[in-house]
């Protein structure tokens, strides 16, 4: 048994936690990344696109 901040908890739970937490640490900094750079925001009116593409 290893002590952590859950508690005592044997080798394997210990690894499921810090590959969990790993794992929310990276979503939460792809999403500020994401929110940094633009990604995923499109045009608010859904005329931008159509009038730009107008001859």
């Amino acid at each position: 048994m290893r002590h952590t901040k859950y508690g005592y908890v044997i080798p394997t739970e210990e690894r499921c936690y810090h590959d969990l937490e790993r794992w929310l640490a990276d979503k939460k900094k792809r999403k500020r990344r994401a929110e940094k750079n633009g990604a995923f925001n499109l045009p608010k009116d859904g005329d931008g696109h159509a009038k730009s593409k107008t001859l």
